[in-house]
């Protein structure tokens, strides 16, 4: 890892889970003949991701049987080589709503109270494209990760590729949502929270909105083997999050390959 620039990564596709919940071994791939835009996504410690390469879809067979996968050739991962970096991945169908897993590469690569970031400035209209950064995840009682139960946390949104932040007099309280996953596994849909606003005065003077997520389950993190993955989106505006990892050791530690069902 603290060797390599470039990677290879492999992402499967499982067709979303009939009306009736996953069931047991639930893992029934996309049509065989199906093109869609799948895209990675990376992001740099606590920058917000964004997409850095469109999957190539092959045909492979384990097991059997035989199911679609996407590969991202030569991905830069060079950056990981400083011990004190960290890069997250996740995959995206273009317009399908997608569930990920999150996919961490690193040395460490657990969140450790990176600076809170102050705006420059504020926007006057509504912005087409934000920038969503958790600032902090804050175990009650200043519990270490693995004894804490719930923590707080906040968001700050700025237009996309700036620190311009929401300003209370713009008129507009975007619904914005955090969401989680637990290790290797996808967001368990309905889990989802909806984050309350409130009006913070930076060190600079600029008044400006945050959201607060309050009393967030982390009790899992309590396990030492477990991570808990944390990011963001606004209803109705195209969102770029950062990733924030929760958890004693988040690396992803090359879990076992999922083995899907055979394509139609």
């Amino acid at each position: 890892m603290r060797e390599a620039d470039l990677a290879n990564i492999t992402a499967y596709l499982i067709v979303g889970p009939p009306p009736g919940g996953l069931g047991s071994g639930y893992a029934e791939p996309p049509p065989c003949d199906w093109e869609p835009k799948v895209w990675l996504w990376a992001a740099l410690n606590a920058e917000p991701a964004s997409p850095v390469a469109l999957g190539q879809k092959r045909l492979i067979t384990a097991s059997g049987r035989t199911f679609p996968a996407w590969d991202f050739y030569n991905v830069d991962v060079g950056a990981a080589r400083e011990p004190a970096n960290k890069l997250t991945f996740f995959v995206t169908v273009e317009g399908v709503l997608t569930r990920f897993n999150i996919w961490t590469h690193a040395a460490d690569a657990r969140t450790l109270l990176p600076t809170q970031d102050i705006p420059t400035g504020t926007v006057t209209q509504r912005p087409s494209a934000l920038d969503a950064r958790i600032e902090i995840v804050w175990p009650h009682d200043n519990l270490p990760v693995t004894e804490a139960k719930l923590a707080n946390i906040t968001v700050y949104l700025f237009e996309q590729g700036t620190k311009r932040a929401l300003s209370p007099d713009l008129g507009w309280l975007p619904t914005v949502r955090l969401h989680r996953s637990l290790n290797t596994e996808t967001e368990v849909p309905g889990t989802d929270v909806v984050g309350v606003p409130r009006v913070i005065t930076a060190p600079n003077g600029i008044q400006f909105l945050a959201w607060d997520f309050n009393d967030v389950d982390v009790s899992a993190a309590q396990d030492p083997l477990n991570k808990i993955y944390f990011w963001v989106t606004v209803d109705g505006v195209p969102t770029y999050s950062n990733i924030w990892s929760h958890g004693a050791d988040v690396r992803t530690v090359f879990p076992q390959p999922d083995i899907l069902n055979s394509c139609r």
